[in-house]
């Protein structure tokens, strides 16, 4: 076996790219680490594996829960909302072409001008703003020819009179803006539901 002279395997023992006994520093625990220890301990009363992989799926899953939360929330404060959940049709209350002051409107005369042309969704068209207006009269809401169904029940406090109004908003709906056919029969079933609430709210 050859060997080195003792000069050269010094020289080689000396070099420093050729030293591989370093100690290798031991790295800190970093802050979640030693979050994760502290909750460990408050929660399982020791810092073992088990109990800190534990106290990580916890704390993953509680942050995953919160950030579905927020998102939801968000989403319900944007118009994104209406992708999920379908507004309340202004236009089913669009008056915007009654220009005229609805203290002077006879709506009697109007319902009655309505009928006598056989005209019955018209009839019940000025049925039912007589009724938002004698609502308003009242201060049971506040009219304007921009709000939606929706606007006026939460309006209303009365819980009978919302569901009143809401159903006389529903067959309104459908016989205006649905072209629902609509004939004497209907009307005068229809009538009757609005004579009804007139009553109710008089009182």
């Amino acid at each position: 076996m050859i060997r080195p002279s003792d000069a050269a395997e010094k020289k080689l023992q000396e070099d420093s790219k050729l030293q591989y006994n370093h100690k290798v520093g031991v790295t800190g625990k970093g802050f979640f680490q030693k979050l994760l220890e502290w909750l460990s301990e408050k929660f399982f009363d020791n810092v073992e594996y088990d109990s800190i992989d534990i106290t990580r799926r916890i704390i993953i899953w509680t942050l995953i829960i919160i950030s579905v939360v927020i998102v939801i929330w968000l989403l319900l404060k944007s118009d994104m909302v209406g992708l999920i959940r379908p507004k309340a049709k202004a236009a089913s209350f669009n008056f915007s072409d009654v220009t005229e002051d609805l203290d002077s409107i006879n709506f009697n005369q109007r319902i009655n001008d309505a009928l006598t042309n056989n005209d019955y969704r018209l009839a019940l068209r000025w049925q039912y703003l007589k009724v938002l207006y004698l609502l308003d009269k009242k201060q049971l809401i506040v009219f304007a020819p921009f709000k939606t169904n929706i606007d006026y029940k939460n309006e209303l406090k009365n819980k009978n009179l919302q569901e009143k109004f809401m159903s006389l908003s529903r067959t309104y709906e459908y016989v205006w803006y649905g072209q629902f056919a609509f004939n004497s029969t209907l009307y005068n079933n229809s009538a009757a539901e609005f004579e009804s609430i007139e009553k109710e709210i008089n009182v």
